[in-house]
């Protein structure tokens, strides 16, 4: 029965609205039947009020089938649940006395029946997208209008005035006190270090092995990256903030002044002192306009099997993922070369790249991000990629690359990540790389994804008797 019971439990998004609406006009319907023009329509209102009793019924019983998953804060969900079941039997009670024509007594039920829903409303929308989703246009003004600036972020506690706000803003609709998917929280120390139905997701001083970091750092296409897709993303600058979190040991209590401080931290702090949303550190997205790509090019390159999607709505700079599409000829090189001035993020894991797809690449000039992990290609090919001057992340994991191919990328001066896990280039080889690439940060170690248990299901067979 359970998964019967989860089904008819996820419903109810698509229920609760239709006594919300059916009510409403109910209500609307009583209040001009008291007009000389309308009065007829008293005649259909105990039928209306009935129709709603019976949806907000079946809104209530998919409501409790939803909550047994245990992902929402008990309290507001009492109040919920119980303010719901309340408007079904106010909406039959409203049935009753509005058959009985014009009394005092229906008028107050609609009354109350309008209260009830706008209350109810309200606790349904601090479960679904977290506390004050009512008001919180109006309080994300305030907020932004009253925030303090920070003076001196060496001053400052990393977790309490830098981390905590971070969260607040982009997982705490998800996992808080209101709601916590996967049984997880992250409003608090405890709950954050106690991690979720999967485990802890905070490894001390390793953010690439942390399963929370992992999940943002995820392509946003894939349905285990956080925040998920339709939330608000953490930006370059937040990622960082939080990667140098972790990998200082997630520190808690301790002031910006007392932890190790990389080279790519300088400058984000920089930023928070200012208050401003100015990025200082390498740009994902160029800031100048450019035309719409191709669609016809996009199209094709849909069908094939590449998903291409835009880095915003209001942008024209594409992000194509080539994951599914391993082998590459001189159509697919044809196709990226007429939406070449709108790719910015390239991931073409395990492609086995002709020279023509490489050259294609080459004529990119917007590219910041490029993952070519396990791909086939050469240090020559390679090679050709070294007018890539926005490219700030690059993915190299388990390529066959060597030193010969990767020093000539030297002009690559706004590489700020690369990855070379896996690779023929050796860890002793880190110091000359990084004096190659002095604003890069190196990463030779396993930065995928792990797998959680919940990931996998495993099938056993029979017991013979």
């Amino acid at each position: 029965m359970d998964p019967i019971v989860n089904i008819f439990g996820h419903f109810h998004p698509l229920l609760v609205h239709l006594p919300i609406g059916i009510l409403l006009f109910a209500i609307l319907l009583h209040g001009l039947s008291y007009k000389k023009r309308f009065s007829n329509f008293e005649i259909i209102l105990p039928f209306t009020y009935l129709i709603g009793a019976i949806a907000a019924l079946l809104s209530c019983l998919s409501g409790l089938a939803l909550s047994t998953n245990g992902e929402y804060d008990e309290q507001i969900l009492f109040y919920h649940q119980w303010l719901g079941i309340t408007v079904a039997i106010v909406s039959i009670v409203g049935a009753y006395f509005t058959k009985k024509q014009k009394t005092t007594i229906s008028k107050w039920v609609s009354i109350a029946l309008l209260v009830l829903l706008f209350i109810t409303g309200h606790y349904g929308g601090t479960l679904t997208h977290g506390e004050g989703f009512l008001t919180k246009d109006a309080t994300a003004q305030i907020k932004v209008a009253t925030k303090p600036v920070i003076t001196n972020t060496q001053e400052a506690f990393l977790y309490a005035d830098i981390i905590q706000p971070i969260l607040e803003e982009k997982c705490y609709g998800c996992h808080s006190k209101i709601k916590q998917k996967g049984k997880l929280r992250l409003d608090t120390k405890e709950w954050i270090l106690k991690g979720g139905e999967d485990g802890i997701i905070i490894h001390n001083g390793t953010a690439l092995n942390s399963p929370m970091y992992k999940r943002i750092i995820l392509d946003p296409v894939d349905e285990k990256h956080m925040p998920p897709k339709g939330k608000p993303q953490i930006t370059d600058q937040e990622r960082i903030l939080l990667e140098w979190w972790i990998n200082s040991g997630d520190h808690f209590d301790k002031k910006v002044k007392e932890l190790v401080q990389p080279a790519n931290i300088a400058p984000v702090l920089i930023v928070l002192e200012k208050n401003t949303i100015k990025p200082i550190v390498n740009e994902e997205v160029p800031l100048n306009e450019i035309k719409p790509a191709n669609q016809n090019s996009i199209n094709q390159l849909t069908k094939i099997g590449v998903t291409i999607l835009k880095v915003a709505n209001n942008s024209n700079y594409l992000t194509a993922n080539f994951i599914t599409v391993i082998k590459s000829n001189d159509t697919i090189a044809n196709l990226i070369k007429t939406v070449s001035a709108n790719m910015v993020w390239l991931k073409m894991p395990r492609m086995n790249f002709s020279n023509a797809v490489v050259a294609a690449i080459a004529s990119c000039d917007s590219l910041t991000k490029l993952n070519i992990e396990h791909a086939n290609i050469t240090d020559d090919q390679l090679n050709q990629l070294q007018n890539l001057k926005r490219v700030h992340y690059l993915n190299l994991v388990g390529t066959r690359i060597t030193l010969k191919g990767l020093l000539p990328l030297k002009n690559l001066n706004q590489l700020s990540e690369l990855y070379l896990g896996e690779t023929l280039i050796s860890n002793k080889d880190s110091l000359l790389i990084q004096k190659t690439f002095p604003k890069a940060k190196i990463i030779f170690g396993n930065y995928r994804t792990q797998n959680l248990p919940s990931d996998t299901v495993v099938l056993k067979a029979p017991i013979k008797k």
